[in-house]
């Protein structure tokens, strides 16, 4: 028998305790002493490392995998609940949604933007295309005062799509980069007479800075000023890379549209690279799946040149914002809040919809409906519900009701609206500014692949689905980009007829649903439009 050495330095040291020690440090120091360095050396290197980087390298952002039980090809069947299509325009998708305001009107003639000029929705039974002599997008708002139609056209840098062989778009990144330092276009707005719609006139290019990208969604109302979602800094931050460069707000003033002013701007603290302190304050910061950045400007129910004070937009994680305008030469945030179980990934506030209550309808007074945006396909970021929030208290905007997730009908050929291919959630709501008295109740928005949905949030805190319609899906699976978005884009509500119109990949739909009455199909001028202050001054 061999004798055991008694325990020293100089053994622990050697081979015989090589299977208590790795890296040069002992169980013991371990277990009782020297726990700080020779944890770190324990561990090695990588796992140190690990402690500052997460545990797997790169971390785990969205996009996920695809569902195994994903279709193989795209649904071309078409699905209806309690609604009726009424026509259908091929190739021209009408406008609604983003931006609130789409509609142009004069008589019994209404126009809303197509893809490559209006499509004329005067006689719903039979819409059709008219051409303009430059592109028609935008807000589209009658001013009042100068008795005008005027277009609010966004400018921008052009984006990247994501696509199967650069799924995660950061790889893209310094080819976006290139793209946008070489673009030497307008980032801002460009102001059009419209008054003439088929050949808008030209007032104004406005640049919002020489960095950032420019603007997306913004808010004209026909006013004195115009709410911008404005990326006036290339340095704003854009967590999630699908732009070069985030979004803020900016108030411009549009009393003279030949002459566009800057009047305020502001951006949330954290984002501005350099502010590092805010930053890290947000949860998914630096993880490549939070939206650091506004989308849509804010939607200002009441003029603030006529009294009005508040107004209303989501930050993306940041949450839902109320801002005081009253000084509108330094706005301020006076409210804020977030979905207490929200998830990283898409925006989780899109569109901003104050309703139009009345008094038939006091619960509604104060509610403001917002909807996130899904944006992978195949459910391969968490979903997310569109929301209720109560505003009746501004500094303490509350979520007080969440929409049901919609379901595939029994006979779709899924089992879950993730599997049939393309964004799954919601985009665009009902226009803001529409014709006719609004059904304060009534809520209707695009869900991308499940289609159009119509809501009754006569219980603010129990939104029931009360119709949708489904298009047949267009596009072929072999090119991503011709279905990644699932067809249902956008949707303006004509109140005063009772008329739904969808806008998808492959045309627009004019719906009816007894959700809003019986549809009036019938040419007839628009006697007033959803908010009193539209109307002063409206020349029918």
């Amino acid at each position: 028998m061999s004798q055991i050495p008694n325990e020293s330095d100089s053994d622990r040291d050697g081979a015989a305790g090589s299977e208590n020690r790795r890296d040069g440090v002992s169980r013991r120091q371990v277990l009782t002493g020297a726990a700080g360095a020779a944890l770190a050396a324990i561990t090695g290197t990588e796992r140190a490392q690990a402690q500052y980087t997460g545990i797997m390298p790169g971390g785990g952002t969205v996009p996920f995998r695809l569902p195994l039980g994903a279709l193989n090809y795209l649904d071309r069947n078409q699905y209806a609940h309690n609604m009726e299509v009424v026509s259908f325009i091929e190739g021209a998708r009408t406008a609604g949604g983003e931006p609130l305001m789409a509609m142009w009107a004069r008589g019994d003639q209404r126009l809303l933007p197509g893809r490559r000029g209006w499509v004329d929705v005067s006689d719903p039974v039979n819409p059709t295309t008219v051409e303009a002599s430059s592109r028609i997008s935008g807000c589209v708002a009658y001013n009042t005062e100068l008795r005008r139609w005027l277009m609010i056209e966004t400018a921008r840098e052009p984006s990247t799509r994501p696509n199967p062989e650069l799924p995660r778009v950061e790889e893209d990144y310094p080819e976006r980069r290139r793209r946008a330092l070489g673009y030497d276009g307008l980032r801002g707005i460009r102001v059009y007479d419209i008054t003439d719609p088929t050949s808008p006139d030209l007032l104004d290019e406005f640049s919002t800075g020489d960095t950032g990208t420019g603007t997306h969604m913004n808010f004209y109302d026909g006013g004195r000023y115009a709410y911008l979602d404005a990326s006036f800094n290339g340095q704003l931050r854009m967590d999630d890379r699908r732009r070069t460069a985030g979004a803020a707000i900016m108030v411009v003033d549009l009393s003279d549209p030949m002459n566009v002013r800057e009047v305020s701007r502001w951006h949330h603290p954290g984002q501005m690279r350099g502010e590092e302190e805010e930053y890290r304050k947000l949860i998914w910061a630096g993880t490549g799946a939070a939206r650091t950045s506004v989308h849509g400007g804010p939607v200002v129910p009441q003029r603030i040149e006529n009294g009005g004070r508040y107004g209303y937009f989501g930050y993306g994680h940041w949450g839902f914002f109320v801002f005081d305008f009253s000084d509108i030469r330094n706005p301020r945030p006076v409210g804020q809040t977030s979905w207490e179980f929200e998830t990283m990934g898409g925006i989780p506030y899109h569109s901003v919809y104050p309703v139009h209550a009345t008094n038939r309808t006091p619960q509604l007074r104060d509610i403001i409906v917002t909807l996130p945006e899904a944006l992978w396909g195949d459910c391969r970021e968490p979903y997310k519900p569109a929301k209720i929030i109560d505003v009746s208290e501004p500094s303490d905007p509350r979520v007080v009701g969440l929409f049901p997730r919609p379901n595939p009908p029994e006979e779709a050929p899924y089992t879950d609206f993730c599997l049939s291919r393309g964004r799954f959630g919601t985009h665009n709501i009902q226009c803001w500014v529409a014709p006719g008295t609004s059904r304060p109740e009534i809520v209707v928005f695009t869900h991308f692949n499940a289609g159009i949905r119509v809501y009754d949030i006569s219980d603010p805190t129990a939104p029931q689905e009360v119709a949708y319609f489904i298009p047949p899906r267009g596009g072929q699976l072999e090119d991503y980009d011709s279905y990644r978005r699932g067809d249902s884009e956008t949707v303006f509500v004509e109140w005063d007829r009772n008329l739904i119109w969808l806008g998808t990949n492959e045309g627009s739909y004019c719906l009816s649903t007894p959700a809003l009455g019986r549809p009036v199909l019938e040419r007839q001028p628009i006697e007033n439009w959803t908010q009193p202050h539209l109307n002063r001054g409206w020349d029918s």
